[in-house]
């Protein structure tokens, strides 16, 4: 009987040993996108007409992404991507004619995380074969669930071959 109990207690170290070296990673409950970049894709012509968007994003309740019963404002969108011509050496935020909306190319990423912490790579291809300046930049972020807004990272300057 004491045997037991000494190889139960070994067992209960290894347990509890095994535990505490794999714990759930812990992020904030607002979404972090750490790391981005982008890729320009280009058609047979060798025209841009695409920019794949790259980022990896953190989020501490899991509730990022979108299912494909989420259609209506404000969950039609979830990665918000704002365009900016250079105009006159400056980035300007392009109006659509007739109307104060600007130009803008918000676009949805998949439900992530189930409500567990979540660390994931997500791509995003942009349809950019409407746009004719030769000049610009996007600005993005994204939302989850609960609206919590990621910080905002910006491609720079893009010079585009169109």
């Amino acid at each position: 009987m004491q045997k037991y109990f000494k190889n139960s207690g070994y067992l209960i170290l290894l347990c509890i040993s095994f535990i505490a070296c794999n714990k759930l990673e812990t992020y904030d409950d607002r979404p972090i996108i750490t790391q981005s970049s982008y890729t320009l894709l280009q058609n047979n012509s060798g025209v841009d007409t695409s920019l794949l968007l790259k980022f990896t994003f953190t989020d501490g309740d899991g509730n990022v992404g979108l299912s494909t019963n989420d259609t209506i404002a404000p969950y039609d969108a979830n990665v918000m991507i704002d365009y900016y011509e250079k105009i006159d050496g400056v980035f300007t935020k392009i109006t659509i004619p007739g109307t104060t909306d600007t130009l803008n190319f918000n676009s949805r990423i998949k439900q992530f995380g189930s409500g567990n912490p979540t660390k994931a790579e997500v791509e995003v291809n942009v349809n950019i074969s409407v746009v004719l300046a030769d000049t610009v930049k996007f600005d993005y972020y994204i939302l989850d669930k609960d609206l919590n807004k990621s910080n905002t990272v910006t491609t720079g300057t893009i010079v585009l071959n169109n």
